[in-house]
């Protein structure tokens, strides 16, 4: 699936078209699509290019920059990926906390923290309970 022909005919570059970058004229920041994955700013002194990854067109500023310097010639027809692949870390399961000598030393201090609460919760009670009365008989 190709990218919209009405998202491209709306999309601008960024850079071109914002704050106190904005470049003069009428419809400043217009995009060509090349090689079918890229999109490269029309500007004269721009020369920003933003990838198409997977059907979306990445317009960011700082991914055009990476690009500035790049002839279209020697763009990629591919890209990449939309996401990089990072290296796998496993996350520990529930079930793991409970199996190591770390997951064992947890939950004894939890039982401990439990423990004390339980204890300071009773002292207050009782230290309500003994307190001397203030009602007179009168």
């Amino acid at each position: 699936m190709a990218v919209s022909p009405d998202l491209l005919e709306i999309l601008r570059c960024p850079y071109c078209v914002s704050g106190p970058t904005r470049k003069a004229g009428d419809d400043p920041g217009r995009l060509e699509l090349v090689k079918g994955t890229w999109l490269v700013c029309q500007e004269p002194d721009c020369g920003r290019k933003y990838p198409i990854k997977e059907d979306i067109p990445v317009m960011l500023i700082e991914e055009g920059d990476k690009w500035i310097d790049t002839p279209v010639s020697e763009l990629a027809a591919d890209p990449g990926p939309l996401v990089e692949p990072t290296e796998y870390v496993p996350v520990p399961r529930p079930s793991d906390f409970g199996t190591s000598r770390q997951g064992y030393d947890r939950q004894r201090l939890a039982l401990l923290l439990l423990s004390i609460l339980g204890v300071s919760i009773l002292i207050a009670g009782l230290v309500y309970l003994l307190r001397p009365s203030d009602s007179s008989d009168a």
